[in-house]
């Protein structure tokens, strides 16, 4: 008896713990905006609440065995009737239907969407997929940003780096987020390059298109060729980061197209 009281217990605590953290894991943003960001909800970070949640839905799915071993007599009993069945299907309509994203289980991964997204709107925008992961000197390069002007600003702001270290190394080290160490040494950039696809992530591909001089059924044409699923009312930025490129990459492989 008091063994059922412990299992009880924990499995009441370990359920209300994983209700609360598969919420904060469905409003949370995306991880490249998370991470990057330095995104974290009552001091904990993108990496804890996923941490929390696996452990606790392990630690809950020891004790539901426990629970079913000490119960298994009148759970026998309960598999060979009509009610069971019932059950096997219900649990198999919802496991298709989220599959197939049949409605309403779609409304409920759309609507997860739309809040991650939420948390771009007026931030920083990711440069590329994991900028944060990058080196001081790889991200200059990658970005075409001019290295030592980067890090005279980085040094003018008092930053400690080093231009080895990553975008999240410095950002700890200096109690800050990779997004605002991105910010400082992206203030009015100095590239390589001049006019090296500034602005284009802002555009829609319609608008891109429309800058090309390129006809839009014929961009529509292009894009599809270039293996993209797009809608010309996308973001250029969200484009190429869906597909792990630079916004300058895919203005390049668009003016390419034949």
């Amino acid at each position: 008896m008091k063994q059922r009281k412990w299992i009880d217990l924990i499995l009441f605590y370990s359920t209300l713990l994983l209700i609360f953290s598969g919420i904060v894991l469905y409003i949370m943003p995306h991880g490249r905006v998370a991470y990057f960001t330095g995104w974290t909800f009552l001091g904990l970070d993108k990496d804890n609440w996923d941490n929390l949640h696996v452990i606790f839905g392990l630690l809950m799915s020891i004790f539901v065995i426990w629970h079913l071993i000490l119960n298994w007599k009148p759970l026998q009993n309960y598999l060979f009737q009509k009610e069971s069945l019932f059950a096997l299907i219900f649990i198999g309509f919802i496991s298709i239907g989220t599959i197939l994203q049949i409605q309403p289980f779609k409304a409920v991964a759309d609507f997860e969407e739309k809040i991650k997204n939420s948390w771009e709107v007026n931030k920083i925008p990711v440069p590329i997929p994991h900028a944060e992961k990058f080196t001081l000197k790889e991200l200059c390069a990658k970005l075409n940003i001019n290295l030592e002007n980067a890090k005279n600003k980085l040094k003018k702001a008092g930053i400690k780096f080093n231009e080895n270290q990553t975008l999240l190394e410095i950002a700890k080290q200096n109690n800050s987020t990779p997004a605002k160490i991105y910010e400082i040494i992206s203030k009015t950039p100095t590239f390589n390059n001049s006019n090296m696809g500034y602005g284009y992530g802002r555009m829609t591909l319609k608008e891109l298109c429309i800058t090309l001089k390129i006809d839009k059924n014929q961009c529509q044409q292009k894009i599809q060729k270039l293996g993209i699923k797009a809608n010309l009312n996308e973001k250029v930025k969200n484009v190429a980061v869906k597909y792990q490129m630079l916004p300058i990459d895919l203005v390049e492989k668009l003016k390419e197209a034949k």
